[in-house]
């Protein structure tokens, strides 16, 4: 298969094809050193480098794409999944293994923040050197000099080494510089979210007045809402490989599907990792009450330090089994936050008791407590069992908290689940074993989105008539 790469002018400008493209790295895995001696070291230098040919990875497998001119493009996927490896074939960085890259018309790409920016030299310098390397003449750029740094914002920085720029002067430069070459493809990778907001929202500005005139785009984010807000199409990779293209409404949606099963699955593991890894039966979980109990620095423990996942309680009562569920009933420990919820626990009474009461609390990762509640407080009875039949394996049960709408905003959360003497001596407590979280379509701030709905009530008098507008939604 013929190996091409082509930047062109023949053609539309600003069309871009990729046909049948593969590209593949090689693995090296850095052995770890354990070299502590001069003499070790000196083995070291005179041997070579230790690293292990791990084999190759394929970043891009067979794939076919092409852009029609005018086009913007989003491409969307995890990380790891050939998206950069796309903008760099494109761009020039890269040259394919197999199959051909052609583009057509003058390309600006902004991969990599200050990319080709020479540190020693000043801004006034790197805007020369940057401006040739994108196809300007002398001449060309001694016209656009001022517009690039007036839009950078760096009139007072410009002979300064870009050494001393902050990473946001860095963006603004090369965003300036890019955009002021006339390019027919504009290449932009994840570089945006870098800058102030005025400087952020002039670069959207930019980037509608770049689609406007008809150039083509060709736009790598994890910020979905900007795919659909510039982008006509969006491709979806996943491991080099193309698994949707199209509207990008449509392509955002399977991808998002992909992500959250990904994402249960991950809470489902770890859930059955930190249930599996707690003291597991009434003596043990008795055992390790009482070794906390006894440990005389108890009362001067650090409660951030220590907060991690833990069960601990008498084992007079036990909590076998703790449940998330949809309101399908179906197991899922990932929510919207318009969701219904059930949390079903499964109990198992060792002792009689002559009182119990079940307990739910919910903090967010950073340990902020969400909300918390039990039978006890909101006056709820709970059933106990005749204790004077003998049963074996002890008395069963299950008790459910019904969430009419779960109302979080979207982060991740912990769920504890306790059974308990209404004094809250424990018989046995969950703390942070179970892990969920929470997809929220609109971006509020905080932790909670209650129902909520807005109207207006407005009156103006003129010429002594009153006008009255009202409006709910």
């Amino acid at each position: 298969m013929s190996l091409t790469q082509s930047i062109t002018s023949d053609g539309a400008p600003g069309s871009i094809l990729l046909e049948r493209v593969s590209k593949r790295f090689r693995k090296r895995t850095l052995m770890r050193k354990n070299y502590t001696t001069v003499k070790g070291q000196l083995l070291e230098r005179l041997l070579g480098p230790s690293d292990k040919d791990s084999g190759m990875f394929t970043a891009l497998d067979t794939i076919t794409v092409k852009v029609k001119p005018g086009c913007s493009l989003g491409v969307i996927g995890r990380n790891g999944s050939g998206k950069s490896t796309l903008l760099k074939l494109v761009s020039g960085i890269y040259r394919p293994d197999s199959g051909s890259v052609s583009v057509n018309g003058r390309i600006s790409a902004l991969i990599e923040l200050g990319a080709g920016f020479h540190p020693e030299f000043s801004g006034r310098e790197n805007v020369y050197l940057g401006g040739v390397m994108y196809g300007l003449s002398r001449k060309e750029i001694d016209a656009r000099f001022d517009d690039i740094v007036r839009y950078a914002e760096l009139e007072d920085y410009i002979d300064d080494p870009v050494k001393t720029y902050s990473s946001g002067m860095y963006m603004r430069l090369g965003f300036s510089l890019a955009v002021h070459t006339d390019p027919d493809i504009l290449l932009i990778d994840e570089v945006l979210a870098v800058g102030d907001a005025g400087f952020i929202h002039r670069c959207h500005d930019t980037i509608s007045d770049f689609r406007r005139r008809g150039k083509t785009l060709l736009f790598v984010t994890h910020d979905l809402s900007s795919v659909e807000r510039w982008c006509d199409e969006a491709i979806w990779l996943d491991k080099g490989v193309v698994r949707g293209r199209g509207e990008p409404r449509r392509v955002i949606d399977l991808y998002m599907q992909t992500v959250n099963e990904a994402e249960e699955e991950k809470l489902l593991r770890e859930n059955e990792a930190a249930a599996d890894a707690a003291p597991t039966s009434p003596q043990e979980i008795s055992d390790n009450t009482a070794a906390q109990d006894d440990d005389d620095e108890r009362e001067i423990r650090d409660p951030e330090r220590e907060d991690g996942p833990g069960r601990w309680g008498n084992g007079e009562v036990e909590i076998t089994d703790v449940k998330f569920l949809s309101k399908s009933g179906e197991k899922k420990w990932l929510f919207s936050s318009e969701d219904e919820a059930v949390i079903e626990v499964d109990y198992t009474i060792n002792r009689p008791v002559k009182e119990l009461a079940f307990g739910i609390g919910i903090l967010r990762v950073d340990g902020v407590a969400v909300f918390g509640t039990n039978t006890g407080l909101e006056s709820v009875e709970v059933p106990l069992p005749d204790f004077s039949v003998p049963v074996q394996g002890g008395f069963k049960g299950t008790y459910r908290f019904h969430i009419e709408r779960m109302g979080l905003l979207e982060s991740t959360y912990y769920l504890d689940v306790a059974a308990h003497k209404s004094d809250h001596t424990p018989y046995d407590y969950h703390h942070r074993m179970y892990k969920f979280s929470i997809r929220c379509t609109v971006p509020f701030h905080g932790v909670f989105n209650p129902k909520h709905s807005w109207s207006f009530d407005v009156s103006y008098a003129t010429e002594g008539k009153t006008t009255r507008l009202e409006g709910t939604c």
